[in-house]
């Protein structure tokens, strides 16, 4: 069977549910996923539209009708490996004065991208983006409120059915994370799964850090030529972040030393594995250890950089 076919995706429809239940369950977790929200100047109202903020209140733009709400991590098992497969959601929309609708959704990676799940075959038909140019914004907050799920919220597809949070975890303990998917962890190889999970756990604590350090940091639209070398500044556009490495680098390192954290392999190692997990864009190889570099040089800038694709730096931080 195929990861991706639409009737695998689409999970089930539950009818209609009062307002007061919506307003309850879900006002502290829009206020928590506004937060996560407001970088990119999107937030969910009251009424649960997404909207695109605007510093006139009248000029803000309705994106779609529901709410998403990420409720599970999807994994599919094909037999062999367990790949990272998308999210769960639930989707409401107001129906009236005092009702919701709700569906439940799965959606893979590759529909989230596409954005090709917005049709009958998967939702209702009340539920709908304004413009489809407009669905870059929905992607944008679904993918940064999957930050709010739980770790034991997760699934897997196997066997033609979902096993699900405590199944689901039971059935992922009989594998090792490798990279950007979980392979099946070797009898008698315990020692090549400690190597692995030692680099997922020190890249975890490297992207924390470096996360931070952006908060912290001015960032200027890319490539601005920087008004103050002295300050901690880089660059972004709408899919890079760019850092000064070598500033970065000591940021993150007086950053581990306050926190008490000590990382289990070297600095260059991190690099090279954040580079081949997609995290950071890299050209040039160390030649003598061959590992990739996640220092480099742009055209239009004299400094190394770290060049952070944003979206996969959110995916990765997501799954910790």
């Amino acid at each position: 069977m195929e990861v991706y076919q639409s009737e695998d995706f689409i999970e089930k429809y539950v009818g209609k549910v009062k307002n007061i239940f919506f307003e309850l369950k879900l006002d502290d977790i829009r206020k928590k996923i506004n937060r996560i929200l407001q970088k990119e100047n999107l937030y969910f109202d009251d009424e649960a539209y997404l909207v695109l903020q605007s510093e006139n209140k009248e000029n803000e733009t309705k994106i779609c009708n529901f709410f998403v709400l990420p409720t599970h991590s999807l994994y599919f098992d094909d037999g062999e490996k367990i790949n990272e497969a998308g999210i769960a959601v639930e989707l409401y929309s107001q129906f009236n004065d005092e009702k919701y609708k709700r569906i439940l959704v799965n959606l893979s990676d590759e529909v989230i991208e596409k954005g090709n799940w917005l049709t009958t075959a998967y939702i209702d038909r009340d539920f709908f983006v304004y413009k489809p140019d407009l669905y870059r914004y929905l992607r944008i907050a679904i993918k940064l409120s999957s930050r709010i799920l739980k770790k034991e919220a997760k699934k897997v597809f196997y066997n033609d059915e979902w096993l699900e949070d405590d199944e689901a975890i039971e059935h992922i303990s009989n594998y090792w994370y490798d990279r950007n998917m979980l392979s099946l962890r070797k009898l008698g190889n315990e020692s090549e799964f400690e190597s692995s999970h030692k680099e997922v756990t020190d890249a975890v604590h490297f992207l924390e850090a470096q996360n931070q350090y952006i908060a912290e940091t001015e960032l200027l639209p890319f490539p601005e030529k920087l008004p103050d070398e002295s300050k901690d500044q880089g660059w972004e556009d709408n899919d890079f972040y760019y850092l000064i490495y070598s500033k970065a680098w000591s940021w993150i390192r007086a950053y581990f030393n306050r926190k008490g954290i000590k990382l289990k392999t070297t600095e260059k190692e991190l690099d090279h594995y954040l580079v081949e997990a997609g995290v950071f864009e890299s050209n040039e190889i160390r030649p003598k250890t061959n590992l990739k570099r996640a220092d480099r040089k742009t055209t239009q800038l004299k400094e190394r950089v770290f060049m952070i694709n944003k979206i996969r730096f959110n995916e990765f931080l997501s799954r910790k």
